[in-house]
């Protein structure tokens, strides 16, 4: 019967696979925010970094007080939660911050490389590691994989190649952050601290 209207394991299988497509889809999406803030005065993009900070956590406020507005911003987003995150901090305001933080702490070249390698690197992580690591939380696969997606990002954007390896190096290490979500900060904040050092 459940089979009948598309419910049961198999769906939320399904279900499952398109919400963590769709979450990989916006974070990779995310990068842009690295070159348009690079385009701005660097006053502007400070600010215009502050306000994205103060959206995400007054959305997350109000989404973790009022059922209402957390049943409402679910539908609005689709499944760019995980379950995981309906009672704490969510991913995207990690994120907000990771990508604030390294804009306020470095040079605006480092932060755009590091928003842009931060982009690109934990989603690829997350693929390769979701296939090649052998239902490990955080695998060795997904941490190669995120290394060199790092590297490619920064060879593209014309980085040293002494900056490049560490970077890429500090970036999967980073990404191997304990906490669920710590990563969308602690990746940013050590590619930009590097980059600031090396590039």
């Amino acid at each position: 019967m459940s089979a009948a209207r598309g419910e049961g394991p198999g769906a939320a299988s399904r279900a499952g696979s398109a919400g963590a497509a769709w979450r990989r889809t916006v974070h990779l999406a995310s990068g842009v925010i690295g070159p348009l803030a690079a385009r701005l005065p660097a006053a502007t993009a400070a600010l215009a970094f502050g306000g994205l900070v103060a959206l995400a956590g007054a959305a997350e406020t109000l989404r973790l007080a009022s059922p209402k507005v957390h049943a409402w911003i679910e539908r609005l987003a689709g499944r760019l939660f995980r379950p995981a995150e309906a009672a704490g901090v969510s991913g995207a305001t990690a994120l907000a911050l990771g990508y604030a933080l390294a804009w306020w702490l470095f040079p605006g070249r480092a932060a755009e490389r590091a928003i842009l390698v931060t982009a690109v690197a934990d989603p690829t992580a997350a693929v390769v590691g979701g296939r090649f690591g052998a239902g490990a939380g955080k695998s060795w696969a997904g941490s190669a994989a995120c290394a060199a997606a790092a590297a490619v990002v920064l060879v593209a954007a014309g980085t040293p190649p002494a900056a490049v390896a560490a970077a890429a190096v500090g970036a999967a290490l980073a990404e191997r952050a304990p906490w669920r979500g710590a990563d969308n900060v602690t990746v940013p904040i050590v590619v930009a601290a590097l980059l600031r050092l090396l590039a």
